[in-house]
């Protein structure tokens, strides 16, 4: 009779003292079904020392506008527990939803400007 042991090869697992799932509590979906990978996240200024190190991870990442994908890929993680990792995040207050061009408005004005001009064409 032979016995499997690890024998620390497995990068997937390297480092990694709590499986995925549990993480997540065994979710298979985020809540916010908007949520995607094309989603653009981005770190609200929140004190992270309460969360485990995979979701701390993910909010360092988030330094500046990043979408679920890219995580993911930076990360090493999986797409699908990245999506539902994040959904958590949102939900928490730790990570904002948007689009990078949300923060560089600045002059409302001459958008409405360059809007009525473009329907006096």
């Amino acid at each position: 009779m032979t016995f499997d042991t690890w024998d620390g090869d497995d990068e997937s697992a390297a480092g990694r003292f709590v499986p995925l799932y549990v993480l997540v509590n065994g979710r298979t979906a985020p809540r916010d079904s908007t949520l995607d990978l094309a989603t653009q996240v981005v770190a609200l200024p929140v004190d992270t020392r309460r969360l485990e190190p995979e979701y701390t991870a993910i909010v360092h990442r988030c330094s500046t506008w990043m979408s679920v994908a890219e995580i993911g890929a930076y990360l090493h993680l999986p797409l699908a527990i990245t999506k539902v990792m994040v959904d958590v995040l949102v939900e928490q207050g730790y990570l904002g939803v948007g689009t990078p061009a949300q923060q560089n408005i600045i002059d409302l004005h001459l958008l409405d400007s360059v809007l009525a001009g473009l329907e006096r064409l």
